[in-house]
């Protein structure tokens, strides 16, 4: 039996004493409008990341062609227009040798550029046998001829502080330094990687401590980070084990959705935070779907964009869709709680 349904079935009681509508008692007015995005062909897409690339806007994806191969997971990219709404047909990332007897297991890419150079960065396990520690960090770059996308180069991370083979490693945080790709190892501490492309090699660049007060899991990453009105900004992930009206009162594991940013400078130690879940509508109600592993209602942010007054966060929901939140740039940033020293002021 999976560790999490278990860890689900011996929950605290208080926490399944009663039922909650999540977007009743955290919903608030950051969120100005949420729209789901559905790609062409592939009903089922989920965990997005997109990037401005070359006057073009270009979206990645996850997706399972086969529940029965629930491991078998692609990645997927297709452009957008400027309301978000799919062009052309979705196309197939090629992030295994061709050679390989294993099949892709390629899960939840970020887009960053670094220079004049695209990147995709997700987590993948090319080893024949499944296990926790086969799945690494990849880095592969990319290349754009119209509206061709290929796959020039892949590295994966193997060697690096912590380095744990009982450990399955994702959702590393890739933001760009004086042109130079970082990569955030974990938020608590505030640990950042320098990857050595081509070497398999990271090596740790700086740390700080992070306190932080959240009541909904421990902090994993989410999107790339940019920087925006001189702090980087990114977007969070948690998840704990819950029952709410979204789950028809049964237990499941919820994942939540926060705000941070960090300075602009080494040792990029973080700054403010949300002190609460980013809620809005549509995020947890809707469709119930059979579970690819173990029952969850998931936000995962996986990519952001941003104008003068708004943030558009793309994010997956229930390992099924693709959704879009438009958030009030101004009213989220001034919503953050400042910390310091590694302490927190709330």
């Amino acid at each position: 039996m999976h560790l999490i349904y278990c860890l689900l079935l011996i929950m605290p009681i208080a926490l399944l004493s009663e039922s909650i509508n999540l977007e009743h008692s955290l919903c608030d007015d950051l969120v100005v409008s949420t729209k789901r995005i559905e790609i062409p062909g592939i009903p089922d897409a989920f965990n997005p990341s997109v990037i401005r690339w070359k006057n073009k806007l270009l979206m990645t994806f996850r997706f399972i062609p086969d529940i029965r191969s629930r491991y078998t997971t692609y990645t997927g990219a297709i452009f957008l227009d400027s309301e978000f709404n799919p062009i052309g047909e979705p196309i197939v990332l090629t992030l295994r040798d061709s050679k390989s007897q294993v099949p892709s297991r390629a899960e939840d890419a970020r887009l960053i550029k670094v220079g004049s150079k695209l990147y995709i960065i997700y987590s993948d396990n090319p080893n024949l046998k499944i296990t926790r520690g086969g799945y690494r960090v990849h880095i592969a770059e990319l290349s754009l001829d119209g509206e061709k996308i290929k796959v020039l180069k892949i590295d994966c991370f193997t060697k690096f502080e912590g380095e744990d083979q009982n450990l399955r490693e994702k959702n590393w945080v890739p933001f760009t330094y004086k042109d130079t790709l970082l990569l955030s190892y974990s938020l608590s501490p505030h640990t950042i990687f320098k990857p050595f492309i081509g070497l398999s090699e990271c090596k740790t660049f700086c740390s700080t401590k992070t306190n932080v007060s959240w009541d909904y899991g421990i902090l994993r990453g989410g999107t790339p980070a940019a920087l925006v009105e001189n702090e980087y900004l990114a977007f969070f992930h948690s998840s704990i084990p819950m029952q709410t009206i979204h789950s028809f009162d049964k237990p499941s594991l919820h994942y939540f959705m926060g705000a941070y940013t960090f300075s602009a400078v080494p040792p990029f130690e973080i700054k403010r935070i949300s002190k609460k879940p980013i809620v809005g509508k549509n995020f947890y109600s809707g469709i119930s779907y059979k579970p690819y592993w173990h029952p969850v209602k998931a936000i995962f942010p996986g990519g952001y964009l941003v104008n003068q007054n708004s943030i558009f966060v793309f994010y997956g929901r229930d390992d099924h869709e693709i959704w879009v939140a438009t958030i009030d740039k101004k009213k989220l940033l001034s919503n953050l709680v400042k910390t310091s020293n590694g302490e927190n002021d709330f």
